[in-house]
């Protein structure tokens, strides 16, 4: 066996991480446990694999599409996909059409919604929207390239929850507004901070980022009013007796992020920062799980609302 072999295999094994994008698959898979437990009471644990699933095929996808521009913002796993975009291309149908038939057959009501993440993530990747000249792709629509985005979260993260739940709104619809109003702009700061770190490639591809049209300083302002919009709604939400306590644990979210991202967005955003700042995410949910599940082990009230209601 070669000395440098075990070297090789570090390699291969980091490569097959950042093609992945792994911490966006671990922030949706964890993200689903929670809204999922708080809009219906249970941890969706193996919805959650299906949500990380689903996940990781839009982003090889979206990796393989993607090769020219990951290159010149110095992506790791690029060259990887170049080598390999064929295999994984095909790999994806494959691998989405045998996991469509397991969760048809225990969850018939999740299909359509894994069907809608799959085509948005098409359409966001591929150029099959109509445009004035041609064909164009979610990716190339200012505001769309991070709005459809962020629909495949609240699918995910939302809809397969409650889909796989019975999808009964009743009693929900209030709850469900609010985070939905907390999420996406949350969601979408994170999706400015990457479009931050890559401006240089997404400049040369005229790819309508907010920092390509608009400048790095404007999207900064852009992030911290996302982050206060989030942090608004959720508050409102406390206010209007929609959300409990419990949710307004989520405020640490917004506030970690803006003290995580404003001094390395100074010395200018990296792809780890990108990583971490998601990680953190990751962790803060969790977190959010881990609390919530020993408050209920000791005996306590699963909410407090506004005015004891």
């Amino acid at each position: 066996m070669s000395a440098h072999h075990p070297s090789h295999l570090g390699s291969a094994a980091r490569d097959a991480l950042a093609i992945a994008r792994y911490h966006i698959v671990l922030v949706a898979m964890a993200a689903s446990v929670v809204f999922g437990f708080v809009l219906t009471g249970r941890r969706p644990w193996l919805v959650a694999l299906f949500v990380g699933l689903d996940w990781f095929l839009v982003n090889v996808v979206n990796r393989v599409t993607d090769i020219a521009e990951d290159l010149r913002n110095a992506i790791p796993g690029t060259e990887a996909v170049a080598r390999k975009k064929a295999l994984i291309g095909w790999g994806s149908v494959v691998l989405f059409a045998g996991s469509l038939t397991v969760s048809h057959l225990v969850w018939p009501a999740l299909t359509p919604y894994r069907l809608a993440v799959q085509l948005v993530g098409l359409a966001y990747n591929f150029r099959v929207l109509p445009a004035r000249r041609g064909r164009t792709r979610f990716k190339e629509l200012y505001f769309l390239k991070n709005f459809m985005s962020a629909v495949l979260f609240v699918l995910t993260c939302f809809a397969y929850p409650l889909a796989a739940d019975g999808g009964s709104l009743a009693g929900k619809l209030a709850p469900l507004g609010v985070l939905v109003l907390f999420f996406v702009p949350f969601e979408l700061s994170y999706e400015v901070l990457y479009d931050l770190r890559d401006l240089e490639g997404d400049r040369a591809e005229r790819i309508p980022t907010f920092p390509v049209v608009h400048g790095p300083v404007v999207a900064r302002r852009i992030v911290d009013g996302l982050l206060a919009l989030s942090a608004t709604a959720l508050v409102a939400g406390f206010f209007a007796r929609a959300v409990g306590v419990r949710e307004l644990l989520m405020l640490c979210a917004p506030a970690a992020q803006l003290v995580f991202y404003r001094p390395r967005y100074r010395r200018g955003l990296t792809t780890r920062d990108c990583i971490l700042v998601t990680h953190l995410g990751t962790a803060e949910l969790l977190l959010f799980v881990a609390g919530t599940a020993l408050w209920e082990r000791a005996g306590l009230p699963a909410n407090v609302f506004l005015g004891g209601g």
